[in-house]
């Protein structure tokens, strides 16, 4: 849990460890975003989570696409936003490989 956010505190007290989504944003558009996934070796580019394999979704082209600009952006899905779906990988593995293809790019 990060410290500096608002409520880590009442996270701390009602949950025993962090959860296993998180989003990751990349300077720069869709592209780049392709040109990342690409990279990565162990997580796969997925639209539904809930496997035991590391999934990766892009949410402006996919869980959010029908929605307009504005609403987009008020709900902070910009193009470089990708969300993770940690699976059962070692987690120095999955690690590992997403500084490998952020360093690729």
């Amino acid at each position: 849990f990060l410290e500096s956010h608002a409520q880590h505190e009442l996270a701390r007290r009602q949950m025993r460890f962090g959860g296993t989504v998180f989003a990751l944003e990349l300077d720069g558009d869709f592209a780049t975003c392709e040109a990342f996934v690409s990279k990565l070796r162990i997580a796969h580019i997925a639209t539904s989570f809930g496997g035991p394999e590391t999934l990766v979704c892009h949410p402006a082209t996919s869980t959010h696409v029908g929605l307009p600009p504005s609403e987009l952006e008020s709900l902070g899905v910009t193009a470089g936003l990708l969300r993770f779906s940690i699976g059962l990988e070692d987690p120095d593995d999955l690690v590992d490989d997403i500084h490998q293809a952020l360093a690729a790019l």
